[in-house]
């Protein structure tokens, strides 16, 4: 009896073992689950991309601009050439002096297929024909004579909050933005922000200046405070005689009043 009895606490002891493993078996492959799902669905989202290459374009001043990126489909990015500028009487990188730079060109562009491109024209045609840059242009309204830099900065932005429907008016779906590229404006808002700078002369050569139209001035009026003059009058008009048929031969019959 006691060897049963002993025999039989032995197999009730070991039925409770292999119980206990195939419940923590059990439990170690649901924690597992519920650990993958959470890792899965926590994920975070991939760094925003978007590269810029920059190529000039056949002639002086034009410049092709290609890039790719991971933003949605339809995502709007500015892109833009700027030149910094300085007063003559100040140094480069004085902490002193106040950033001033001129937009040369600027194009609003669409993501295609992970794509996108744009073309920008550097240079403008002054009234007497020279080829200048838009701050050359209005350089005689600046209080102070300006000093350019010897490269120019090709900048993409992608804002999130200035996206556009599309024509279909879709709103484009914005991922949360994270990575290397991300920037924050003075309002703490994200955008994505790349750029290539490259050496680029200034312009030179001109062209036959172009013809000032009327509607070229004052807003498609013209000049309206002109007043053009009116043609002389001719002399020497002849005064043109009117026949009449006077006689003093007395009034025939058919004349006379009835």
């Amino acid at each position: 009896m006691p060897l049963i009895a002993m025999f039989n606490s032995f197999c009730q002891l070991v039925t409770r073992k292999v119980q206990c493993l195939y419940s923590l078996s059990k439990w170690t492959v649901i924690l597992s689950l519920v650990v993958l799902s959470a890792s899965c669905s926590s994920r975070e989202p991939p760094d925003a991309k978007l590269n810029l290459n920059v190529q000039p374009a056949g002639r002086p001043g034009l410049y092709s601009l290609t890039g790719t990126t991971n933003l949605p489909n339809q995502s709007q990015i500015t892109v833009a050439a700027i030149r910094y500028l300085r007063p003559e009487d100040q140094q480069w990188m004085s902490s002193e002096s106040k950033t001033i730079y001129s937009i040369l060109d600027r194009q609003v562009v669409r993501v295609e297929d992970g794509q996108w491109q744009a073309t920008l024209n550097l240079w403008q045609i002054a009234p007497d024909g020279r080829f200048r840059e838009a701050w050359q242009l209005e350089r005689s309204s600046l209080e102070a004579s300006l000093q350019p830099g010897n490269e120019v900065s090709f900048v993409a932005t992608f804002d999130p909050n200035g996206q556009l429907p599309t024509a279909e008016q879709q709103e484009v779906k914005t991922p949360e933005l994270q990575g290397s590229l991300v920037r924050f404006n003075n309002e703490g808002d994200p955008y994505v922000k790349t750029s290539q700078t490259l050496r680029v002369p200034l312009p030179t050569g001109r062209k036959p200046p172009p013809t000032v139209k009327p509607e070229d001035i004052n807003w498609g009026w013209g000049k309206r405070y002109e007043i053009p003059p009116q043609p002389p009058a001719p002399k020497n008009i002849p005064v043109e005689t009117f026949k009449t048929e006077q006689t003093n031969s007395p009034l025939s019959p058919s004349e006379f009043m009835r």
